[in-house]
């Protein structure tokens, strides 16, 4: 397990004022943030050049899902918590077995989840 100063967190997410305070609150966790980013092209093209540790993805980006990215992600063994106001059902049966956090969410919540995919 990584010591939070040594994990690669990629944000996902296309609402700025949320985008901000999970990077604030990732920060304040002594995460490294890389992004945040807000579209599903953005996202890829970040990870040309970028490895994360684990991703928060917003499931609905402006209208696009984000599931390009994640089995991009998965393809880098990178682990992947998806954020959405649905349930697990709405994702592909290839990404339903992955942490999903339903918005709206307490920060301990994403802090939660992300020790648990650590561990």
């Amino acid at each position: 397990m990584k010591d939070a100063k040594d994990m690669r967190i990629l944000v996902v997410e296309d609402e700025t004022i949320i985008a901000m305070d999970l990077q604030g609150m990732l920060e304040d966790a002594g995460y490294q943030v890389i992004g945040p980013v807000a579209t599903v092209e953005d996202a890829l093209g970040l990870l040309d050049q970028e490895c994360p540790d684990l991703a928060l993805l917003d499931v609905n980006l402006g209208g696009e899902n984000v599931f390009r990215v994640a089995s991009t992600l998965a393809g880098q063994n990178a682990r992947i918590i998806f954020l959405t106001g649905h349930s697990a059902q709405h994702l592909p049966e290839e990404h339903r077995h992955r942490p999903l956090i339903t918005k709206p969410y307490l920060p301990r919540t994403v802090l939660d989840a992300i020790a648990r995919v650590q561990s």
